[in-house]
């Protein structure tokens, strides 16, 4: 990629994305970043990535800026982001990780001349194995493959419509933390069988994972490799009837849609 970037705060999410492009081959001296923490900047420096002193510079620098803030603040810096928008003489791209915060609102603010896309990562980005939701709306193809090429560094990406984005926070935004839960029930459950933590912790990592691959090799859907696995009055069909009882695949639809609803709420 040849096209100069800017992030607007290099947190978590913001500094995995920019690391994975370090990572993939581009040249830190494209790569510009605005943070105020002088510590978390000096980590970015180390990188040889180059800081800038305001939004406005590394806006005028780069043909794409990250917008890695945390939301709360958007309202408090929507009047310097409009500021540097509007002092621009060219169009240029922006890309928002914010949840919450609306494409519309992005746009009243960053203006209709700029290509203004909103896309959900999640936790897991940080270790370059994200998933990321890129909002269609509005943007053009140019600007979604651009969108996909950096995120292509760090993990996964699907196209979906903003009204969407929701949706996308519920499952992939929100699901790492009840992946995480099953982890430590899987483990809890090992340990009760007699297994120490450590030994429990290692079969759930790995079973997980195996599975995760034969998902995605095999072209099987789920249910048919459950049924794969489950032995007439076998071990695995009597775990999946306790499942089944304490309304496992119930409580996790019923986890997707109560977090669905909450980012429904916060981008009121």
């Amino acid at each position: 990629m040849n096209k100069k970037i800017f992030f607007a705060g290099t947190g978590n999410m913001g500094g995995a994305i920019l690391r994975g492009l370090l990572q993939a081959g581009s040249d830190p001296k494209t790569i510009f970043f605005f943070d105020p923490s002088d510590t978390a900047a000096a980590a970015v420096t180390a990188l040889g990535c180059v800081r800038v002193k305001s939004f406005d510079e590394g806006v005028k620098a780069a043909d794409v800026t990250f917008l890695c803030v945390k939301p709360q603040i958007f309202k408090k810096v929507s009047g310097e982001w409009n500021a540097a928008a509007k002092a621009l003489t060219a169009p240029k791209t922006f890309i928002s990780i914010m949840a919450g915060v609306a494409r519309s609102a992005l746009v009243s603010v960053l203006g209709e001349q700029n290509q203004v896309l909103r896309v959900m990562p999640n936790l897991p980005l940080t270790v370059g194995k994200g998933t990321v939701a890129l909002a269609t709306d509005g943007v053009n193809d140019e600007t979604l493959a651009t969108a996909e090429t950096i995120f292509g560094t760090v993990g996964v990406t699907c196209r979906v419509s903003e009204s969407l984005m929701d949706a996308v926070t519920g499952l992939s935004g929100s699901a790492p933390a009840y992946v995480f839960e099953f982890i430590e029930g899987l483990t809890r459950g090992g340990v009760k069988a007699g297994l120490t933590r450590d030994v429990a912790l290692k079969l759930a990592l790995g079973t997980i994972e195996g599975s995760v691959e034969l998902v995605k090799q095999s072209g099987k859907s789920p249910s048919d490799l459950c049924a794969m696995v489950c032995s007439p009055a076998g071990t695995t069909i009597a775990g999946v009837d306790a499942l089944e009882e304490g309304g496992f695949r119930s409580s996790l639809i019923k986890a997707v849609v109560a977090g669905t609803n909450r980012s429904k709420e916060l981008g009121k």
